[in-house]
């Protein structure tokens, strides 16, 4: 018998750190709100590993950093950032990267693969995932990962309906991450 799925979870990880673990439904641009509401709330996202089960059911576990802010990381909904719209406001910054990876893969039953690397900032898994939204592309899978104040996420894009990202928008992300290049 499947189980239920679990609401937001926290773990005290020590240091300010909590590690947020999530079990459930969510429309396609759930991380992009999340990520935002919380840099919003100067909490600082250092890992994160999401991937999307059957349907819209997500497993997802974010390490979260709490030392820059003085929210309490229990007074936080969750539930209620995973429900923000996908194209919300970037925030002031622009995206700096070193360098970035996109190519087709047959992971996630035809996604677009991308891989990004640079300065970690305050907001900037927001603004990829925001990017990625301009043009309906939503990770299907990610693994994002700050160490040494350096950005290593790698992201499976799919189409909105879960489709093959189309050949214009895969040209116009190549296009916008050549921008954001040093």
């Amino acid at each position: 018998m499947p189980h239920p799925p679990a609401g937001p979870s926290l773990t005290y990880l020590g240091a300010q750190q909590y590690r947020l673990s999530m079990e459930l439904r969510f429309d396609p641009g759930w991380i992009c709100g999340l990520s935002h509401g919380l840099a919003e709330r100067q909490i600082s996202i250092t890992r994160v590993e999401a991937a999307r089960g059957s349907g819209r059911m997500w497993h997802a576990r974010l390490d979260l950093d709490f030392s820059a802010t003085a929210t309490a990381a229990a007074d936080v909904d969750y539930a209620a950032l995973c429900r923000l719209p996908a194209t919300v406001q970037a925030l002031a910054e622009p995206v700096v990267l070193d360098d970035y990876q996109l190519e087709r893969s047959t992971r996630a039953a035809g996604s677009l693969y991308v891989e990004v690397s640079g300065p970690d900032r305050l907001g900037v898994l927001s603004s990829v995932l925001n990017t990625f939204s301009l043009f309906s592309l939503f990770p299907s899978e990610l693994l994002a990962e700050t160490r040494h104040k350096r950005i290593f996420d790698r992201f499976w894009l799919k189409g909105m309906a879960n489709r093959v990202p189309s050949d214009e928008a895969v040209a116009a992300l190549r296009e916008r991450l050549r921008e954001f290049t040093c």
